[in-house]
């Protein structure tokens, strides 16, 4: 079925009132509003290390805010649709200049079957020798003692991908991990505890701030055949979970992996320093290139040493280890 999006321009209080006014005849609204933008960008704490110039030129043509919502194209939804217009022209007959322009423009918005479109654009991937990458619904034939890693990207994280993930991947395939103890900071869809464990890793422990990472985190090791057991999964932030933090704390890692942005990674510094075994190894990335250095100098600091440095599509990742 084919949609109508119908678009109308006002304010943050304007929106609020709209809503009200037309939460029946229209549901899922969506607001689009240029000061979410310049709030992220003014958070002191930001949780992001890099924004899509296309998105701050977007809130530097953009004023006001944009009230957005979809109606069936269908006799129902062109009745809604009418409804709609009196409603607002009633709101503009008020003359409130707090509500904004109150202008409607409407589209026709073709229906496709994004359920499974975009599986045609997610295929299974190499990693290495040891490491292969595919979707559910995709058959792939491993080469002899190749392992299996099951991701989907209707997960909402990683899918692996990604430059990030990739550098980490490839550098986890090409390690022993036999027995080892692993602490993945950050897990997201859990892709690289998943790999570890299929790679060898004894047990390990993920964590994440995001509820919805856990859970996935979860699901992903069900597809992947992981019993629960071989991965305890924390939510919350170990750098202001006094609780959470002593539970990281009572063991030594073997391996640890973080892909987070380089200002978390600068944090966590010597936490995870502290918590690698002797000949362990750590494996950070996230990082833009421009970070690359103020992220290992914070490491360095911590007695670290670059085993190795990768860049790629202008993401660095590190490899590090204790001096010995």
């Amino acid at each position: 079925m084919d949609y109508t999006e119908v678009s109308i321009e006002t304010t943050r209080p304007g929106a609020e009132e709209l809503t009200a006014v037309l939460e029946d005849v229209a549901q899922g609204f969506v607001i689009d509003d240029s000061q979410d933008v310049q709030d992220l960008l003014d958070a002191p704490s930001p949780r992001w290390d890099y924004i899509d110039e296309r998105l701050v030129a977007r809130k530097s043509d953009q004023t006001g805010v944009t009230l957005r919502f979809y109606l069936e194209d269908s006799e129902d939804g062109q009745l809604s649709l009418a409804e709609a217009r009196q409603r607002v022209e009633q709101l503009k007959s008020q003359g409130e200049e707090a509500l904004g322009s109150l202008s409607m423009t409407v589209r026709p918005v073709r229906s496709e079957d994004w359920e499974n479109n975009w599986k045609q654009y997610y295929k299974p991937f190499v990693v290495g020798p040891r490491l292969l990458v595919r979707p559910s619904w995709e058959e792939a034939r491993p080469e002899e003692g190749q392992k299996v890693l099951v991701m989907d990207p209707a997960s909402s994280f990683g899918t692996g991908s990604h430059a990030t993930t990739r550098l980490c991947l490839e550098e986890l395939e090409g390690m022993d991990l036999e027995g080892r103890m692993l602490l993945d900071a950050g897990c997201g869809s859990g892709i690289l505890a998943i790999a570890a464990l299929l790679l060898g890793a004894r047990e390990g422990l993920v964590c994440d701030v995001e509820e919805n990472a856990i859970r996935t985190t979860l699901e992903n090791m069900e597809k992947n055949g992981l019993e629960k057991e071989r991965c305890t999964l924390l939510q919350g932030d170990f750098l202001q979970d006094e609780a959470m933090y002593r539970q990281l704390a009572e063991h030594r890692y073997g391996i640890i992996t973080a892909n987070i942005v380089s200002d978390v990674l600068i944090a966590m510094a010597p936490h995870l320093c502290r918590w690698l075994e002797e000949e362990g190894d750590l494996l950070l990335s996230g990082i833009i290139d421009e970070r690359g250095d103020e992220v290992l100098e914070a490491y360095e600091k911590e007695g670290m040493l670059v085993k190795n440095r990768k860049s790629r599509e202008g993401w660095t990742m590190l490899h590090l280890g204790k001096k010995v």
